[in-house]
């Protein structure tokens, strides 16, 4: 779903290729531990993340910015943070808050059954082929296997050897619109972390602190655990 989307958003039904407006904005834990806030941009597609409060987001009124820059996804330059450009498009697909989705490697690693065991285990079965409700990406077992310990340059090199094992899914504007599995290779220099190690799944888009580097074609690796700058939206298909 998340590929269909960004990829309806770069084509012509979209932005044309133009980049989608950053969700830069942070609310710095003003309102009740919250610091993402939704359908928000100071209109740009790479700047710094902008603190500011609940309240002055809801003092902006005609078409301007508030005084801190702040543009509404009921404006004409807020809705370029959306997938079609308008109001009725998708927002928060760049920045705002790192988005889970539902794919994984099956590398055995202990975060998949302590924070995923009802997406990856049947029982104590870890699902190690792809299923109707999540994607099972491939990964190199001698670089991203149990044995390995958990640093941060061994983390680099399975995400780096994992990547090109993903030879045949597409879809899902990973492989085919990137060039490897570190650094920022996706697509208008987004993020590129393929998932391994500790890190096994999947997180999409790039949170407000993520300036240039997030975006429609971010990927980044997780290990499952809950975080401030995480998050999830719900998607229905119609068939």
């Amino acid at each position: 779903e998340w590929g269909a989307v960004a990829y309806l958003g770069h084509s012509e039904y979209g932005l044309n290729k133009q980049e989608v407006y950053l969700n830069n904005i942070n609310l710095n834990n003003t309102t009740k531990s919250v610091y993402a806030v939704t359908g928000v941009t100071t209109g740009t597609t790479g700047a710094s993340s902008k603190t500011t409060t609940i309240e002055n987001i809801k003092s902006i009124s005609g078409n301007s910015a508030n005084s801190d820059g702040v543009y509404l996804w009921n404006q004409k330059e807020g809705q370029k943070a959306s997938s079609t450009g308008n109001m009725y498009g998708i927002f928060d697909l760049s920045g705002g808050t790192w988005e889970r989705t539902a794919g994984y490697v099956a590398n055995g690693n202990s975060n998949l059954k302590a924070y995923g065991a009802s997406l990856a285990y049947d029982g104590d079965t870890l699902k190690t082929t792809s299923t109707k409700y999540a994607t099972v990406y491939p990964h190199d077992t001698n670089s991203d296997n149990t044995s390995i310990s958990s640093t941060e340059t061994n983390l680099n090199t399975a995400s780096a050897a994992n990547y090109p094992t993903n030879k045949y899914i597409f879809g899902d504007a990973i492989r085919e619109t990137s060039t490897s599995g570190t650094g920022t290779s996706s697509w208008n220099a987004d993020y590129s972390y393929f998932p391994a190690l500790y890190g096994p799944f999947t997180l999409r888009g790039g949170s407000s602190w993520d300036t240039s580097s997030a975006g429609l074609f971010a990927f980044v690796r997780a290990g499952g655990y809950s975080y401030y700058y995480y998050g999830f939206r719900p998607v229905v298909v119609c068939l």
